[in-house]
């Protein structure tokens, strides 16, 4: 297994690719039926050639209670089906998490997970927040 953490820049188009077709075989992606904007980082999970695992990191600043945050936000976690059940999503969310920590320095991190992946999630150390969550586009559009 070869971890490798890289900015939206730096991505080849091979590798942009392979993370499209990871997201796309993992049934994460059909549960969801969401796609995040496009993100900042990538944590990618390789065997060999094949990328098998990936999380995507964006990086926004966003006003939570009146105040402008440096926010972490963890997206498209995801594995192929036939790669699953391996420790590559545990390895590469501790790995975004570290990257979160540093060099980010985020104020917070979030994550926006289906109901079934909630206990998953808290078992890697992720807290449920309960009420609403709001955010708005560029365009101003909220969701």
């Amino acid at each position: 297994m070869k971890v490798e953490i890289k900015s939206a820049q730096e991505w080849s188009t091979f590798e942009k690719a392979r993370q499209d077709c990871v997201v796309t075989s993992s049934l994460y992606a059909f549960l969801i039926g969401t796609r995040w904007v496009t993100p900042d980082w990538a944590v990618m999970v390789w065997e060999d050639e094949d990328m098998v695992s990936n999380v995507h990191i964006i990086e926004r600043t966003v006003t939570v209670g009146g105040q402008r945050v440096h926010l972490g936000g963890i997206g498209n976690i995801a594995t192929k089906v036939e790669w699953r059940k391996r420790g590559y999503t545990t390895e590469a969310l501790k790995v975004a998490v570290n990257i979160l920590h540093d060099p980010l320095k985020v104020d917070f991190g979030l994550m926006i997970s289906t109901e079934q992946m909630i206990s998953r999630y808290e078992e890697t150390g992720w807290k449920l927040v309960a009420g609403p969550c709001r955010s708005s586009s560029r365009k101003g559009r909220k969701h």
